[in-house]
Parts: C-alpha cells; structure tokens; sequence
C-alpha cells in the first residue's frame, strides 16, 4: 500500500524529476518527468490535483494481489487448462502455466488463484 502523505512529499519536493511517478511503479512516466523536469512543469502542477487518484488507482490494483482485506474484490474464474490437441501434452501443460503466470502478472488473477489453477494444471 502506498501512501498519499509520502507520494505528496515527493511530489512537491522532488516530483519536477518525477520522484512521484517511480514511487507509484510508473517508471516510463519518472523518466519522461526526469528528462523533461516535469513535462515542463504543466505535468508537476496537473499532479497537484490527480496524485491523490493515482495512489487509490495503485492501491486498488496491486493491494488485491497482496492479499488486502479491505477492498471488494471481485472472483475471475477463468479456464486455462483446455485441452490442446495440436500438441503433446508436456507443451500444453509448459503453456498453461505459461498462460496462467501471465494472467498472475497483469493482476487479473490473485496468488490464492494462481495456486489453485496451477495445482489443477499438474495435477
């Protein structure tokens, strides 16, 4: 969980060199931030009033993935061990968990998930 009292300091402090954008794990934006010192200023002053959202944003998609109880969450039962009949079985079970450790890695699948799906591959 992040905080908007640290993502706050940042910004005001460091945030014209993008501080606020790598705390928040938005490194494509800190660099463009660092290189441009804060999109000239008119993205540091924007930020002022959208920081707050950003860090709810944040919190809301990753505090799912570590297991934080105080947020709704909403269950995907998503299928990935289809058969695959173009292929031998060592393939298809190597691309289902290929398939599921991406779905893990977007966040649309939480760990409890990914553990369950998995276990259901090799099993």
């Amino acid at each position: 969980m992040k905080s908007k009292l640290t993502a706050y300091l940042l910004w005001f402090f460091l945030g014209f060199w993008g501080a606020h954008k790598f705390y928040l794990n938005k490194t494509g934006m800190g660099i463009l931030y660092l290189f441009t010192f804060g999109i000239f200023g008119v993205g540091w002053f924007i930020d002022l009033f959208t920081l707050g959202g950003q860090v709810d944003t944040y919190n809301a998609l990753f505090g799912r993935q570590f297991g934080s109880s105080n947020q709704n969450v909403n269950t995907n039962h998503i299928v990935v061990n289809a058969p695959d009949s173009n292929k031998n079985n060592s393939k298809s079970i190597s691309n289902q968990l290929h398939k599921l450790h991406d779905l893990k890695e977007k966040g649309i699948l939480s760990e409890e998930e990914y553990t369950a799906q998995k276990s259901k591959i090799l099993s």
